[in-house]
């Protein structure tokens, strides 16, 4: 029934569920299946309102209270918190490859021969649809709910963005 299939994929309960479907619908129909990761860019810093909000909400845990002067600070704090930036960046990008290979290797055990499984950085709906548009998928197989619980409470569901850019169908996961 379907000629390709792609699972938006954050390691969450969801997208696991979302990832269960979407291999055992490919391996049912013999057809690719593409898995996307999506680095939230925007989530690496949130701005300033939003995390107020969060915090009130309890929806994050509250940031310690104190404020940095670059220009007053000392130059190896300021390179030592530079490369601390980059550390995390590049510790995000090592976990989402590694959450990808553990997700290629579980479409594979449900009898998909054919996955092309990736992490990029961006807007998660747009990647997911762009990647989808790319593999001509006919279907986008996604969680209702990912790790973005401060994102989605404030500016709507990955999910719900998903359905509204895509051209072909789209199945959410619960």
């Amino acid at each position: 029934m379907f000629k390709s299939i792609v699972v938006a994929f954050d390691g969450s309960v969801h997208s696991s569920k979302a990832l269960e479907i979407g291999a055992t619908l490919a391996s049912r129909d013999q057809v690719a299946l593409g898995i996307i990761y999506v680095i939230d860019a925007a989530h690496m810093q949130i701005p300033a309102e939003m995390r107020k909000m969060g915090e009130i909400e309890h929806i994050i845990e509250p940031m310690p209270r104190m404020v940095i002067d670059f220009e007053e600070a000392p130059i190896n704090l300021v390179n030592t918190i530079a490369q601390n930036s980059a550390e995390s960046e590049k510790a995000m990008v090592q976990y989402a490859d590694f959450l990808v290979e553990q997700a290629r290797m579980s479409a594979k055990e449900y009898g998909v021969q054919d996955v092309d499984a990736r992490s990029v950085l961006g807007s998660p709906a747009e990647e997911i649809v762009a990647f989808a548009k790319e593999r001509e998928a006919d279907l986008i197989v996604c969680g209702s709910r990912g790790f973005g619980r401060l994102k989605s409470a404030l500016l709507g569901s990955i999910s719900h963005k998903i359905s509204q850019l895509a051209e072909c169908s789209c199945l959410t996961a619960k």
